[in-house]
């Protein structure tokens, strides 16, 4: 392939980047919803599996997030009540 030419669609790529890898981790931390949502529209426009493979466990990464968040207030209010 030539230098400066786009690769075909279905042929993996090298993904993400540590920084966008980084941002993605905090912003799953600090806002799961916001970034399920955001992991869910892209995922749907990514054309490169390896994108869309890590798309896809920024959401599960969110949804566990969420849940475990969950689970913990469960927790806390049968522990207390």
């Amino acid at each position: 392939m030539e230098a400066g030419s786009s690769s075909p669609v279905g042929e993996a790529g090298p993904g993400y980047t540590g920084g966008a890898v980084a941002g993605a981790v905090l912003a799953t931390l600090l806002f799961p919803y916001v970034a399920l949502i955001a992991a869910l529209l892209l995922q749907g426009s990514q054309t490169d599996p390896r994108k869309r493979s890590q798309l896809r466990t920024w959401a599960w990464a969110s949804v566990g997030w969420l849940v475990l968040g969950v689970v913990v207030a469960v927790l806390l209010a049968t522990v207390t009540f």
